[in-house]
């Protein structure tokens, strides 16, 4: 039995437009960034369901001839994801009443969140995420992938590219790939603390990580000090490494792991949270504005040629 996936792709409140549109709903290649998503979820033989929520307007118009369930947007992100994920209960699906039955009995169910701006998400790193996910063992997965993955996207000589941002760690430098595996019955509680960090998620403006700071000391006030002392580890080394100062970041990051750092988000979020890495790092590669969605444009059959490759000689 797969997996149901649930692909977030609203464009209310704090979601980014790109040309001022959906982002999901730009062209690549030829079709909608949003029905590249949905083909290689419908592709991979791990995915059973897949609701897609979002302007169900405008997607129903371009993906009316695949078998995925289309959901209305909300207000915002977390809006999105829990109706996407109720929509994954057939007893949900047929009144639109959340009950304590309903909760009791889909209580451990755990799907897998995707956006709807990763284009170069691929069947293989969707599977490979998957199968380390044990979620006998954890309540929540996320998919990071190391900064080594990420350099074949990178600009080079005559050759236009997109530098993503990494978080740093003694362990080496990551970007979360934007795949999560979680059970939306266990998290929920958390879902204000989720809902804050994407609103301020655009961390390379000061009064944004300023903001962060204030509701990690809001909302999680018995564990400020080590929360606020790895995040202002995160945010140095990040910025010491921009800034091209690559030993100072290092030691900056020293004190920050990924074991300890999974130790203190599961005690924030108050659930079982861990970090799986892939390695293929098309997952990653999210479309933040025109001038990298123009070159995923330019770049795209390249790169996935490349991902294509890179599979063939890992097996």
């Amino acid at each position: 039995m797969g997996i149901d996936a649930v692909i977030t792709a609203g464009d209310g409140r704090a979601a980014k437009k790109v040309f001022r549109k959906n982002k999901a709903l730009l062209d690549v290649a030829g079709k909608p960034m949003i029905r590249h998503i949905v083909e290689v979820l419908i592709e991979s033989k791990d995915i059973d369901q897949i609701v897609l929520v979002g302007p169900k307007d405008a997607f129903t118009e371009i993906l009316s001839d695949l078998d995925i369930i289309i959901v209305e947007q909300g207000r915002n992100l977390c809006e999105n994801a829990k109706e996407g994920f109720l929509n994954t209960i057939p007893e949900y699906r047929e009144k639109h009443v959340l009950t304590d039955d309903i909760i009791n009995a889909y209580r451990d169910k755990h799907v897998i969140f995707v956006p709807g701006d990763v284009p170069l998400l691929t069947v293989w790193e969707l599977e490979d995420f998957i199968s380390m996910c044990d979620m006998e063992k954890w309540d929540y997965v996320l998919g990071i992938t190391p900064e080594e993955s990420l350099r074949k996207f990178s600009p080079r000589k005559g050759r236009p590219g997109i530098k993503m941002a990494t978080f740093h760690t003694r362990d080496g430098n990551y970007r979360q790939n934007n795949l999560h595996m979680v059970k939306p019955f266990y998290v929920m509680d958390s879902m204000d603390i989720v809902l804050k960090v994407y609103d301020y998620r655009y961390q390379k403006e000061f009064v944004n990580i300023l903001k962060s700071m204030i509701e990690i000391v809001r909302l999680r006030k018995g564990i400020v000090l080590k929360s606020l002392f790895y995040y202002l580890c995160l945010q140095l080394s990040t910025s010491l490494s921009m800034l091209g100062m690559e030993p100072f970041a290092l030691i900056t990051s020293y004190p920050v792991t990924i074991s300890e750092s999974e130790k203190l988000i599961s005690r924030i979020l108050k659930v079982r949270f861990k970090s799986v890495c892939t390695t293929m790092g098309g997952a990653a590669l999210d479309v933040d504005n025109e001038k990298d969605f123009l070159t995923l444009s330019v770049m795209y059959k390249d790169w996935m040629n490349m991902l294509l490759k890179d599979y063939h000689l890992a097996k």
